[in-house]
């Protein structure tokens, strides 16, 4: 009997190591970049020398921006000795630093045909109130009429905050707070907000997702130990007028990035991509698609895992081009640089990454009944230098302009590129066809 036990033990043990920790190890080298190719695709190798900063005494660490027809929306640092202070997502909590005083953080416009940048006055906000932005969403919910929602990392607690913002104007007007930290959202990160037709609701601009990235908010510990073990102790969380805030999903290993369809048009002529989602994994360097059912997302079955996507990097934020055609994604090339980066950005990298997956290729149950169901992937952007910038955490393309834009948290300037040099933008036309 107790050979039989040791051999169990032993069994028990190789099927642990070989089945878990060799893998979750291997794994951990290949988010890392220990042996990365520092490289792009062929066809984007002349994209850096096409680049240009786009006001780079303004639009500086702008985490999170976001395409909207011919408008780019940022969100970007307004003092950087504040932001070193307080920003939650580095764990950075110097909050009786008298230096500090109210944050302030600032909003853009770019008009990306004149490239007309406009800042945007806050109006309605309450004055003492920290504008420690973040993550963000936008939707156009009217002809030149747009609802913003924005992650506000606030001293006595982090919260979304919706603006409403018409075409033209400088001015946002804030319109509501949400607060979920009652039932544990205490570290949010992004938001994709529903488009307007996909809820019967009565208050149809109250409807968005959000991740929170984290399940310890101040514990120096146990943010540690989520970093460094790659804690599945992330979440999703959904917010409607009727519902309030729900967790909708646990179990993800720092919920980051997210996005979905927006496009009306693409939305008609594609309605098995319609209501899917795309949360980022980022300490797994996994992206999972879901779909979500409008109304009934808090219900059993009303948001379903359809498949999850790998990548080799630690990527930030998602985003998905006008066209609908492609998912970008951008994040951490040397993530184990990053903090000291942070500390030290002039003499320390932490690289940058971009790519891109293409949405035409994937079936209607995501490669679970037969269809492609993996979907190419192509590098755009691996800069092990920082050449573009470091820390990158957004970025997007329009292959009908053929314009690509990408952005960070240290980055000065958003970063505009041709996304193909003239003969591969032929190609690149051929291939659509």
């Amino acid at each position: 009997m107790q050979q039989i036990s040791v051999v169990a033990m032993l069994t028990g043990g190789v099927v642990l190591l070989s089945g878990y920790i060799l893998p979750w190890l291997f794994r951990y080298q290949v988010l890392l970049g220990s042996n990365r190719v520092w490289s792009p695709d062929p066809k984007f190798a002349d994209l850096k020398n096409t680049c240009m900063a786009l006001y780079p005494l303004q639009l500086q660490g702008c985490e999170k921006f976001k395409l909207v027809g011919r408008n780019i929306f940022a969100a970007c640092v307004g003092d950087w000795t504040k932001r070193r202070m307080w920003f939650p997502p580095m764990g950075i909590f110097d909050e009786k630093n008298e230096v500090l005083g109210i944050i302030r953080d600032t909003l853009y416009k770019i008009d990306i045909q004149t490239r007309k940048l406009t800042e945007l006055s806050l109006q309605n906000f309450p004055a003492e109130t920290d504008f420690c932005v973040h993550g963000m969403d936008v939707i156009e919910t009217t002809p030149g009429g747009f609802s913003m929602f924005l992650v506000n990392h606030r001293r006595e607690g982090s919260v979304i905050e919706k603006f409403k913002y018409t075409d033209d104007s400088r001015d946002v007007f804030h319109v509501s707070t949400f607060d979920g930290t009652d039932i544990g959202l205490y570290n949010p990160n992004d938001i994709f907000a529903l488009p307007v037709s996909n809820t019967d609701e009565e208050s149809t601009e109250s409807a968005f997702f959000v991740t929170n990235d984290q399940y310890f908010r101040r514990s120096k510990i146990g943010r540690t130990l989520e970093k460094y073990f790659r804690l599945p102790t992330g979440s999703l969380f959904y917010h409607s007028a009727s519902t309030g805030f729900h967790r909708v999903k646990r179990g993800i290993s720092n919920a980051n990035g997210i996005t979905g369809f927006q496009n009306e048009e693409f939305r008609h002529l594609n309605p098995h991509l319609a209501n899917v989602i795309f949360v980022a994994s980022i300490l797994d360097g996994m992206v999972t698609a879901y779909r979500y059912e409008p109304g009934r997302v808090i219900e059993k079955n009303g948001l379903v895992k359809l498949k999850d996507y790998s990548f080799d990097f630690v990527m930030d934020n998602l985003a998905i081009s006008r066209d609908s055609r492609w998912l970008y994604l951008a994040g951490h090339g040397q993530p184990a640089k990053l903090g000291d980066h942070w500390e030290t950005p002039g003499k320390v990298s932490s690289a940058s990454i971009s790519y891109r997956m293409s949405l035409t290729e994937l079936g209607e149950y995501f490669g679970n009944k037969g269809e492609i169901g993996e979907s190419r992937v192509e590098r755009i952007v691996v800069d092990k230098n920082g050449v573009l910038g470091n820390a990158s955490t957004t970025a997007v393309g329009d292959d009908q302009i053929n314009k690509y834009w990408i952005s960070g948290l240290t980055f000065k300037g958003i970063i505009e590129c041709d996304l193909y040099s003239a003969d591969r933008e032929q190609e690149a036309i051929d291939q659509e066809i």
